[in-house]
């Protein structure tokens, strides 16, 4: 993901965006601005897929993508997205049960194993 937080980089620059070179969190107005962003950009893939436009689909995905990005670098972390998101993904996969097998609930949600680690991101975000 680093392809991309040097794009988001480069759009801010572009557009007189300001973001953090360190961890911080902003302030309520940009992250109201950001959750407002993120849902219409939400509200656009719900419409698609209910109308079975693929190519809106991977319109809104992208721009999800790109919110999310966008406030990673606000709060100043875009630049570690992808070890956290591998260490998401670590995390996730020790969901399964002691047999290596996935838990269901009855919406089909994936529930948690019994050798289910959190994800340790601290010392991604500190380090």
């Amino acid at each position: 993901m680093k392809k991309q937080h040097q794009q988001l980089s480069e759009f801010h620059a572009a557009f007189n965006y300001t973001y953090p070179d360190t961890l911080s969190i902003p302030e309520p107005e940009e992250f109201a601005l950001r959750q407002r962003i993120l849902q219409e950009e939400v509200d656009e893939l719900k419409e698609a897929g209910e109308i079975g436009d693929i190519v809106a689909v991977a319109d809104a995905v992208v721009d999800c993508l790109y919110i999310l990005v966008g406030t990673a670098q606000k709060f100043g972390f875009s630049d570690r997205l992808e070890e956290l998101f591998d260490e998401v993904h670590r995390s996730n996969m020790s969901k399964l049960d002691e047999n290596g097998q996935p838990i269901y609930r009855a919406d089909g949600k994936i529930l948690k194993g019994s050798n289910y680690s959190e994800p340790k991101l601290a010392k991604i975000l500190f380090r």
